[in-house]
């Protein structure tokens, strides 16, 4: 599981950069802010719904640098 999370992270900053790139720091902070929300969700949810299987719950985590750059993008397109 810490592998999935490393990855996780890694992620969450690879799409952090990005959005900070496009829509400024700002928006890149409250995006990995958001995006460590929706993971802890995402985490506790799944766990509660499979009674505890780590591989599934870690496949679905991936989800969350996914959502975050596209509520971001839906968010900020209105900006520029």
């Amino acid at each position: 599981m810490i592998f999935f999370l490393a990855f996780l992270l890694v992620s969450m900053l690879g799409v952090s950069g990005y959005i900070a790139q496009v829509l400024g720091w700002i928006s890149a902070i409250s995006a990995f802010i958001g995006m460590v929300i929706l993971a802890v969700l995402i985490y506790y949810t799944t766990m509660w719904l499979t009674a505890g299987d780590e591989m599934l719950t870690g496949l679905f985590l991936f989800l969350s640098p996914a959502c975050g750059l596209m509520i971001r993008f839906m968010v900020g397109y209105g900006k520029r």
